[in-house]
Protein backbone atom coordinates (compact mmCIF):
# COMPACT_ATOMS: atom_id res chain seq x y z
CA UNK A 1 0.00 0.00 0.00
CA UNK A 2 2.75 2.45 0.99
CA UNK A 3 4.69 1.51 -2.14
CA UNK A 4 1.75 2.42 -4.41
CA UNK A 5 1.19 5.66 -2.55
CA UNK A 6 4.85 6.59 -2.96
CA UNK A 7 4.79 5.86 -6.72
CA UNK A 8 1.72 8.05 -7.11
CA UNK A 9 3.37 10.82 -5.15
CA UNK A 10 6.58 10.85 -7.21
CA UNK A 11 4.94 11.31 -10.59
CA UNK A 12 3.51 14.79 -9.95
CA UNK A 13 6.91 16.01 -8.69
CA UNK A 14 8.56 14.96 -11.92
CA UNK A 15 5.70 16.26 -14.04
CA UNK A 16 5.70 19.57 -12.19
CA UNK A 17 9.30 20.19 -13.14
CA UNK A 18 8.92 18.60 -16.59
CA UNK A 19 5.99 20.90 -17.41
CA UNK A 20 7.80 24.13 -16.54
CA UNK A 21 10.20 24.00 -19.48
CA UNK A 22 7.62 23.18 -22.21
CA UNK A 23 5.19 25.71 -20.77
CA UNK A 24 7.80 28.46 -20.89
CA UNK A 25 8.95 27.46 -24.37
CA UNK A 26 5.34 27.18 -25.51
CA UNK A 27 4.46 30.69 -24.41
CA UNK A 28 7.54 32.11 -26.13
CA UNK A 29 6.82 30.06 -29.26
CA UNK A 30 3.21 31.26 -29.34
CA UNK A 31 4.32 34.86 -29.18
CA UNK A 32 6.80 34.28 -31.98
CA UNK A 33 4.25 32.38 -34.09
CA UNK A 34 1.59 35.07 -33.63
CA UNK A 35 4.04 37.73 -34.78
CA UNK A 36 5.05 35.62 -37.79
CA UNK A 37 1.41 34.87 -38.65
CA UNK A 38 0.55 38.56 -38.39
CA UNK A 39 3.35 39.45 -40.82
CA UNK A 40 2.31 36.67 -43.20
CA UNK A 41 -1.31 37.81 -43.09
CA UNK A 42 -0.35 41.44 -43.58
CA UNK A 43 1.96 40.76 -46.53
CA UNK A 44 -0.47 38.44 -48.27
CA UNK A 45 -3.33 40.87 -47.68
CA UNK A 46 -1.30 43.65 -49.32
CA UNK A 47 -0.56 41.41 -52.26
CA UNK A 48 -4.16 40.23 -52.56
CA UNK A 49 -5.45 43.81 -52.27
CA UNK A 50 -3.89 44.50 -55.62
CA UNK A 51 -6.22 42.05 -57.38
CA UNK A 52 -6.55 44.16 -60.50
CA UNK A 53 -3.09 43.26 -61.72
CA UNK A 54 -3.14 39.63 -60.51
CA UNK A 55 -4.86 36.74 -62.25
CA UNK A 56 -7.38 34.48 -60.49
CA UNK A 57 -5.01 31.52 -60.79
CA UNK A 58 -2.20 33.40 -59.03
CA UNK A 59 -4.60 34.50 -56.26
CA UNK A 60 -5.65 30.89 -55.70
CA UNK A 61 -2.00 29.76 -55.52
CA UNK A 62 -1.15 32.54 -53.08
CA UNK A 63 -4.09 31.62 -50.81
CA UNK A 64 -2.97 27.97 -50.77
CA UNK A 65 0.57 29.06 -49.98
CA UNK A 66 -0.68 31.22 -47.12
CA UNK A 67 -2.67 28.28 -45.70
CA UNK A 68 0.37 26.01 -45.97
CA UNK A 69 2.53 28.53 -44.13
CA UNK A 70 -0.01 28.90 -41.35
CA UNK A 71 -0.41 25.11 -41.05
CA UNK A 72 3.36 24.70 -41.02
CA UNK A 73 3.64 27.20 -38.16
CA UNK A 74 1.01 25.29 -36.18
CA UNK A 75 2.71 21.92 -36.80
CA UNK A 76 6.07 23.40 -35.88
CA UNK A 77 4.59 24.66 -32.62
CA UNK A 78 3.08 21.24 -31.79
CA UNK A 79 6.32 19.43 -32.65
CA UNK A 80 8.47 21.80 -30.60
CA UNK A 81 6.22 21.45 -27.54
CA UNK A 82 6.27 17.65 -27.85
CA UNK A 83 10.06 17.51 -28.18
CA UNK A 84 10.51 19.98 -25.32
CA UNK A 85 8.20 17.97 -23.05
CA UNK A 86 10.04 14.73 -23.89
CA UNK A 87 13.42 16.33 -23.20
CA UNK A 88 12.21 17.84 -19.94
CA UNK A 89 10.75 14.51 -18.82
CA UNK A 90 14.04 12.77 -19.64
CA UNK A 91 16.13 15.32 -17.74
CA UNK A 92 13.87 15.41 -14.70
CA UNK A 93 13.86 11.61 -14.56
CA UNK A 94 17.66 11.65 -14.39
CA UNK A 95 17.52 14.17 -11.55
CA UNK A 96 14.53 12.97 -9.53
CA UNK A 97 15.32 9.24 -9.83
CA UNK A 98 18.40 9.35 -7.57
CA UNK A 99 16.66 11.64 -5.08
CA UNK A 100 13.70 9.25 -4.81
CA UNK A 101 16.02 6.23 -4.49
CA UNK A 102 17.91 8.07 -1.76
CA UNK A 103 14.65 8.84 0.03
CA UNK A 104 13.62 5.15 -0.08
CA UNK A 105 16.97 3.92 1.23
CA UNK A 106 17.17 6.50 4.00
CA UNK A 107 13.67 5.44 5.11
CA UNK A 108 14.86 1.81 5.21
CA UNK A 109 17.97 2.78 7.16
CA UNK A 110 15.83 4.81 9.54
CA UNK A 111 13.75 1.68 10.20
CA UNK A 112 16.93 -0.22 11.02
CA UNK A 113 17.18 -2.21 7.78
CA UNK A 114 20.87 -1.86 6.90
CA UNK A 115 21.00 -4.99 4.73
CA UNK A 116 20.30 -3.33 1.39
CA UNK A 117 23.06 -1.70 -0.57
CA UNK A 118 22.28 1.60 -2.29
CA UNK A 119 22.47 1.34 -6.09
CA UNK A 120 21.61 3.86 -8.78
CA UNK A 121 20.99 3.24 -12.46
CA UNK A 122 24.09 3.34 -14.66
CA UNK A 123 23.24 6.63 -16.34
CA UNK A 124 21.74 8.49 -13.37
CA UNK A 125 23.16 11.74 -12.11
CA UNK A 126 24.67 12.04 -8.62
CA UNK A 127 26.62 8.77 -8.91
CA UNK A 128 28.84 9.88 -6.03
CA UNK A 129 25.84 9.43 -3.72
CA UNK A 130 26.14 5.68 -4.16
CA UNK A 131 29.56 5.55 -2.49
CA UNK A 132 28.61 8.01 0.27
CA UNK A 133 25.35 6.28 1.21
CA UNK A 134 26.92 2.82 1.20
CA UNK A 135 29.78 4.12 3.35
CA UNK A 136 27.23 5.64 5.73
CA UNK A 137 25.36 2.32 5.83
CA UNK A 138 28.56 0.46 6.72
CA UNK A 139 29.36 2.96 9.48
CA UNK A 140 25.81 2.74 10.86
CA UNK A 141 25.95 -1.05 10.75
CA UNK A 142 29.29 -1.05 12.60
CA UNK A 143 28.03 1.47 15.16
CA UNK A 144 24.82 -0.45 15.89
CA UNK A 145 26.58 -3.79 16.26
CA UNK A 146 28.77 -2.40 19.06
CA UNK A 147 27.28 -1.75 22.47
CA UNK A 148 26.48 1.90 23.06
CA UNK A 149 28.73 3.47 25.67
CA UNK A 150 27.64 6.45 27.66
CA UNK A 151 30.03 9.39 27.70
CA UNK A 152 32.11 9.59 30.85
CA UNK A 153 31.57 5.92 31.79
Amino acid sequence: MDKNRRKGRTLPVQLKYAMFLPLTAGILSLVMIFVMAWFIQRNYSLFMGDELGVSAQVIQMVRKEQQMLEMSLFLLFCASITVMFGAALYVTRKLTGPVLALERHLALYNQGDLTREFRLRKNDEFRELEFLINHLRENLDAATSQPIQKPGA
